[in-house]
């Protein structure tokens, strides 16, 4: 083991063991407070039981003392009333019933002194009271001589009873209370001694455990900025890496004269790496960028800076360029650079590059504008093969003049100004019109017929081209039923785009449509090139595999200008094998575009698949392909693409267009 190595290893041990002082100390330190928390709610959850209990008996010695001086006051009245009663006296007397009454109802109540069955019990007592009183004043009405033995046997036991109750609710409470009292009194005496003692020993925690956590943020506080410095690197390489990069931007465009030479950012991604990842290993992959690395570091002036800003994608920071010409002449001094073979680990590996270029003051006033503007012309010169590529808002597919046709594009979608017109397809033997490719116009308001080139691309970048792909096919397979109702018997062909084939939900599109049309799942043909299988071969493979299983006809687009390798071909679910025009336009020219259209055709059928050529343009083209076995031809020399009804009028008038 090296000695960095072994280095790293006792960092890590005692980083791991700091980690877990500082985790025992945070967790000790929680524990602790959620002590004294419990502590401190446990006492005065004990207290204020303890001033419940008391607030209750209070309550129940004013309302039965009350209820016993009523009843003292209705014994009074009844004995006057028995006497001399009047209606002064009688109103009194009902007056002291209802505040009796009432007293009984409130000591019932009183929280822990009984319920509704005890309290009836008291009220129903002093009813029957209230009932003997009336029959004492009725009969000593009559005889005043029996008042006093009539008070006597049928008044007083309702009297004694409403005292015993009140009087025993009043005891039984005193009790209650003078326990609760008694219980208080020894938390709080225990909570005298405890609270210090608890407090003393739960803040000496804290303070230990507080001393602890210190300690390990001054020492984390010290390792970030370790690693900050470190952080401005790349392990693998040994670039500056993003931040740096940006530092090292801010600093040159904050330098930058008014009138000087501009800064300039190029952004470099590998072509292919990917490949070699997944062919021979990471560990090669490695060797590359870090190969690739030192020949940027080579090929740049000392002032200039080279980044890795992760994966194959390199930056390089030029502060000061001679505009856009010499920035060029640098990018293709390193584009020769990695051209050369690299050697890793005795294999021979051949590396491409894409280069995209944003001057400052032209292209971006601040390093992220720059580095989205590098970005977009690198993906440009990846897509046109150009190698490298220089910033141009013509690119940016989010400029405002872009992202306002995307708004009027979506609305053109729900207000159905988008059209297809058709261009037919016939067999090269017989010379008999077999189907049509729907090709969609932008009918605009205001611009008039807009080239499917100027926005379908647009739409391919975002997620409009779902939509936009519904549309088609809706409209080719309306299209596609009014013909069968006329006796025309046309299969329509529908372009697809990548972001159709990573789309899960495009095949239950496809079939809602048919069924919602009427129409056999072999009328519709699907037509995707060779790059949008590639971007995700395994997603695409399933998304064409449930397509082709239901009866839908498959078309590989522009077949010999992609990148579809013959072990994909023969996996795909697809029945025919598009050759792109450039090798139709000139094959009566060049005899190598003869030999590879007869290579394709042989390999179309070999694989049970058939061949169609498009960009057929003269009746030469046509007998050609015809001897080398093409199936069907498309192109000018048959007819251009046009509206539906002018499409319908050429095919009823000629059949073929030949």
């Amino acid at each position: 083991m090296s000695n960095r190595t072994e280095g790293s290893v006792r960092a890590g041990r005692r980083a791991g063991g700091r980690r877990l002082s500082t985790h025992a100390a945070t967790a000790g330190l929680v524990a602790v407070l959620l002590v004294l928390t419990v502590f401190s709610v446990v006492a005065a959850v004990a207290n204020a039981r303890a001033a419940q209990k008391a607030e209750q008996s209070a309550a129940v010695s004013e309302w039965s003392e009350e209820a016993e001086q009523r009843l003292l006051q209705m014994e009074d009245l009844a004995d006057e009333l028995a006497l001399a009663p009047d209606d002064e006296l009688r109103a009194e007397y009902e007056a002291t019933r209802a505040a009796t009454r009432h007293a009984l109802e409130e000591l019932g109540v009183v929280e822990g002194t009984g319920h509704e069955q005890r309290v009836a019990g008291w009220l129903q007592r002093l009813d029957s009271y209230g009932a003997a009183v009336d029959a004492l004043i009725a009969a000593a009405a009559e005889n005043p001589a029996i008042a006093e033995a009539f008070e006597e046997e049928f008044v007083d036991p309702y009297y004694d009873a409403l005292e015993t109750v009140v009087k025993g609710e009043a005891r039984e409470h005193w009790a209650d209370a003078s326990r609760s009292l008694d219980a208080m009194g020894d938390s709080q005496r225990l909570l005298v001694v405890a609270t210090p003692v608890v407090f003393g020993l739960g803040l000496g925690l804290v303070g230990w455990f507080t001393a602890v956590l210190t300690r390990s943020r001054r020492a984390t506080v010290a390792q970030a900025e370790r690693n900050r410095q470190q952080a401005l690197h790349d392990a693998l390489t040994g670039l500056p890496n993003r931040t740096l990069l940006r530092q090292r931007g801010d600093a040159a465009l904050e330098a930058l004269a008014p009138g000087t030479a501009p800064a300039a950012l190029m952004l470099i991604d590998l072509d292919r790496f990917k490949e070699i990842n997944d062919t021979l290993g990471h560990a090669y992959g490695d060797l590359v960028l870090q190969a690739v690395a030192t020949r940027l570091r080579e090929t740049l002036r000392s002032t200039d800076t080279v980044a890795r800003l992760g994966g194959d994608e390199f930056a390089i920071l030029l502060p000061s360029v001679d505009g856009p010409e010499a920035a060029l002449d640098l990018a293709a001094r390193a584009l020769a650079a990695m051209e050369a073979p690299i050697d890793a680990d005795g294999v021979s590996l051949d590396v491409d590059a894409s280069i995209g270029i944003a001057l400052s003051g032209v292209h971006g006033t601040d390093v992220q504008t720059l580095l989205q503007s590098a970005d977009i012309a690198m993906y440009s010169a990846k897509d046109r093969g150009l190698g490298v590529c220089v910033y141009d808002d013509g690119l940016n597919v989010h400029s405002p003049e872009r992202l306002g046709l995307l708004g009027e594009l979506r609305r053109a979608i729900d207000g159905r100004e988008l059209v297809l017109h058709f261009q037919p397809k016939a067999t090269l033997s017989g010379e008999e019109v077999c189907g049509v490719e729907a090709l969609v116009r932008w009918q605009h308001p205001e611009r008039g017929l807009v080239a499917p080139a100027e926005f379908i691309p647009l739409a391919e970048r975002t997620p409009l081209i779902r939509p936009l792909t519904r549309y088609v096919v809706d409209a080719a397979l309306a299209q596609c039923a009014r013909w069968r109702t006329t006796g025309r018997t046309l299969r329509v062909a529908v372009n697809i785009s990548a972001r159709n084939l990573l789309d899960e939900r495009f095949v239950d599109d496809v079939l809602e449509l048919l069924a919602r049309h009427d129409v056999p799942a072999w009328f519709l043909e699907l037509e995707v090139t060779e790059s949008a299988i590639m971007a995700d071969p395994a997603r695409a493979r399933a998304i064409l595999t449930r397509l082709a299983e239901v009866g839908v006809t498959l078309s590989i687009d522009d077949f010999g200008a992609g990148y579809t390798s013959l072990a994909h071909l023969k996996d795909l679910p697809v029945h025919q094998l598009k050759v792109d025009r450039s090798l139709v336009t000139d094959v009566t020219v060049h005899r190598s575009n003869a030999l590879i259209v007869r290579s394709v055709v042989e390999l179309a059928r070999n694989l049970g698949l058939t061949t169609v050529a498009e960009g057929v343009e003269d009746r030469e083209t046509w007998d050609l392909l015809a001897r080398l076995g093409c199936d069907v031809a498309q192109g000018h020399l048959l007819c251009r693409p046009m509206p539906a009804e002018l499409l319908e009028a050429w095919f009823d008038r000629a059949r073929v267009g030949v």
